[in-house]
């Protein structure tokens, strides 16, 4: 219904079509959403490397589809807008939404009586809601994790010819300890990054908050979307003849026949278009907000063969890559209102209870007009009731919009030297590199190519949000991190003191007495003193 409402404005004329449009919505949103709504089962394909990997998802916000909440926002925005209740919006009206990104505040220049009687087309709201929030789901992409694995693949492939030799790895244990800038016996995933990359980024985001630094995906495609059979072609035709053979899309027999229509024994982007009415690899359900009380959950199907440690993750095994799908619940609105309060009683000098345009002089965005959309009577002051009015109601209008953010992680290895999970390499773990490498070569092969450990992508679906600073939360986020976390002291007391890099062991360097009693203590003679062998001290 959603794409039919601007349609419907622009068949019929003037005030007519805006009253249509302003009922339909009204209706939208009083009727209740379907036991069932088809309109929040969406299609949605995951282009891995080998063959495309099939996922019929139902996204719902409350128990609605994304549309559907679109619609409902329409509804009451129309209904706030229009003032004098006549069922269309003036010009005047339509300037004080917030999905009028071009108005500018108090200070801009006043219009004339003709200029605010002015009728808006009725369509006007919902194309302009369209162009500030996007469609009601899109796709995003995060290769960080991905490229800081590299990083440690790259460390140990001396040669660069993108597999590790058995000269290789056994080399591995000094390879690692030369990443140990620090000199403290452990390796963190902050010392593979370079140097200067690391100073930069902590330069240009001194407060980075838990938020992805997303792009538009290449892996995720709507299977109902234009260019679906296009895109499908471009990653899989290999031998770019315009089609895909049983080959290069990795389907099996019977999938592929029922999708070649003319029997030619290749599939063109036009025969593609029918693959979302094919049986799913994986089907689930994902509710962004849960009735109060509850927890959000991935519901898959039994057929989808999921496993999971968490309500809301599902992970699924599909040939060579793991994929979790996962859902974050979190109110968007009520974020984004308590980050802009917290960052205005910090900008907030003088504790006067408005914001000039000196404490705002070093952000840039207000440099840009932002100061002047902001403070809407022209006062040249933008007091706390200003920028709650402009931030609640773009958050309302980016919360229409539902984002699954795939997050590349890479093929984990790091995760995988790391065996005690506790975001360090330990001198323990390092001497064993070798060995644990090994581990994850393919039967019969004598070198570990970076594709060999599976690969892990993990699916996030979140509703959309804006952040005045760039600084508030989305909630607590699925996504595994890699970061070193802080251990339960063990041992006695003067152990836990001298372990200055919290590994639960003692090097050398790290014990402050004689080197006799370090040997005497260290008794299984591995260079090390445990938290067991310290317990023995008397």
């Amino acid at each position: 219904m959603r794409a039919a409402l601007p349609k419907l404005a622009r068949t019929l004329a003037g005030p007519v079509a805006a009253v249509a449009l302003a009922v339909a919505w009204a209706v939208a949103a009083d009727r209740p959403a379907p036991a069932d709504d088809p309109e929040a089962v969406r299609d949605v394909f995951l282009l891995l490397d080998r063959a495309p990997l099939h996922l019929r998802l139902k996204i719902t916000i409350g128990g609605k589809s994304p549309q559907a909440v679109r619609r409902d926002y329409l509804a009451r925005l129309f209904v706030a807008l229009d003032t004098d209740g006549d069922g269309k919006l003036s010009r005047l009206e339509f300037d004080r939404s917030p999905l009028n990104t071009s108005r500018r505040g108090g200070a801009a220049r006043p219009m004339s009586a003709k200029e605010a009687a002015e009728t808006v087309p009725a369509a006007k709201l919902a194309d302009a809601l369209e162009r500030v929030a996007g469609e009601t789901l899109a796709f995003r992409q995060d290769n960080t994790a991905r490229k800081t694995d590299d990083l440690v693949f790259a460390a140990l492939d001396t040669n660069r010819d993108g597999v590790l030799s058995e000269s290789e790895l056994l080399e591995a244990p000094a390879l690692l300890l030369a990443k140990d800038s620090d000199d403290d016996d452990c390796v963190t995933l902050d010392e593979f990054n370079p140097p200067d990359a690391t100073r930069m980024l902590a330069v240009a985001f001194p407060a980075a908050p838990d938020r992805p630094l997303a792009s538009a995906s290449t892996l995720l495609v709507d299977g109902a979307g234009l260019l679906f059979g296009p895109r499908m072609v471009r990653r899989y035709d290999r031998d770019r003849d315009g089609k895909l053979s049983p080959e290069e899309i990795g389907l099996s027999p019977e999938r592929f026949r029922a999708l070649d229509a003319d029997g030619d024994g290749k599939l063109s982007a036009d025969e593609l278009a029918a693959f979302r009415r094919q049986k799913p690899d994986v089907e689930a359900a994902l509710e962004l907000e849960p009735p109060a009380g509850q927890s959000p959950r991935v519901e898959a199907t039994a057929a989808s063969n999921a496993r999971s440690t968490r309500p809301d993750v599902a992970t699924f095994g599909v040939a060579d890559t793991d994929v979790a799908l996962a859902v974050r619940s979190f109110d968007p609105v009520r974020t984004a209102v308590a980050d802009a309060q917290a960052q205005f009683n910090r900008l907030d000098a003088d504790q006067n209870g408005y914001l000039d345009r000196d404490e705002l002089k070093d952000n840039a965005r207000f440099q840009r007009g932002l100061f002047e959309t902001i403070d809407a009577d022209g006062d040249d002051k933008i007091f706390w009731a200003e920028m709650e009015g402009y931030v609640r109601g773009r958050a309302e209008v980016a919360a229409t919009r539902c984002d699954i953010v795939l997050h590349d992680l890479g093929h984990g290895f790091f995760e995988t030297l790391d065996r005690n999970h506790d975001g360090r390499l330990g001198l323990r773990e390092i001497r064993v590199a070798a060995t644990t490498l090994q581990a994850l070569r393919k039967p019969g092969q004598a070198v570990l190519k970076a594709t060999d450990p599976p690969r892990r992508l993990h699916l996030e679906v979140v509703r959309g949000t804006f952040q005045l600073f760039g600084t508030g939360g989305m909630g607590e986020s699925t996504v595994p991190r890699l970061v070193a976390v802080t251990r339960t002291p063990v041992g006695p007391v003067w152990f836990q003191r001298m372990d200055r890099n919290l590994d639960g062991d003692l090097t050398w360097k790290e014990f402050l007495g004689p080197r006799h009693a370090f040997e005497e203590l260290d008794t299984d003679r591995d260079g090390l003193i445990d938290p067991t062998e310290a317990e023995k001290a008397r």
